[in-house]
């Protein structure tokens, strides 16, 4: 009767494992997009697209770094926190303005990206990250 008991807990099971997971699952998802940017800016085949008032190199760029570059930080938890703010920037405009006439499907991915990177930002980095090695080492 414990072990049915199991399902209906509060208590977190493998919470950090899971963070790390959850970490490491959505970070390696985005940088499959970015890589392709990434080589899309290497090759010069630059985008038409523009946001605020850089130019389109520049917003290129700065879409690369929030899809490609970020995420690498995110996985190592080195400035989870920090590094999450530029992703959900980024897909705060992918959402509400690069697809915000598409059809639910075409904004599907954003969506779940923006939700996920919102919670890896409130949850933090955990247990398995640098940010806890040198959160304990100056401590």
């Amino acid at each position: 009767m414990n072990r049915l008991l199991f399902f209906f807990s509060s208590k977190p099971f493998l919470a950090d494992y899971t963070n790390f997971f959850f970490r490491l699952v959505v970070s390696l998802s985005l940088m499959t997009h970015g890589y392709s940017k990434l080589m899309r800016l290497l090759e010069g085949r630059i985008w038409s697209r523009t946001h605020l008032f850089f130019n389109e190199e520049t917003s290129l760029a700065l879409v690369t770094f929030g899809e490609f570059f970020a995420p690498l930080f995110v996985i190592l938890g080195l400035g989870t926190r920090l590094f999450s703010i530029p992703i959900i920037y980024t897909f705060i405009i992918v959402v509400f303005d690069a697809h915000w006439g598409d059809p639910f499907t075409k904004m599907e991915k954003g969506i779940l990206f923006l939700i996920s990177y919102i919670l890896i930002f409130m949850f933090g980095p955990g247990k398995f990250s640098l940010d806890n090695l040198i959160s304990k080492r100056y401590k």
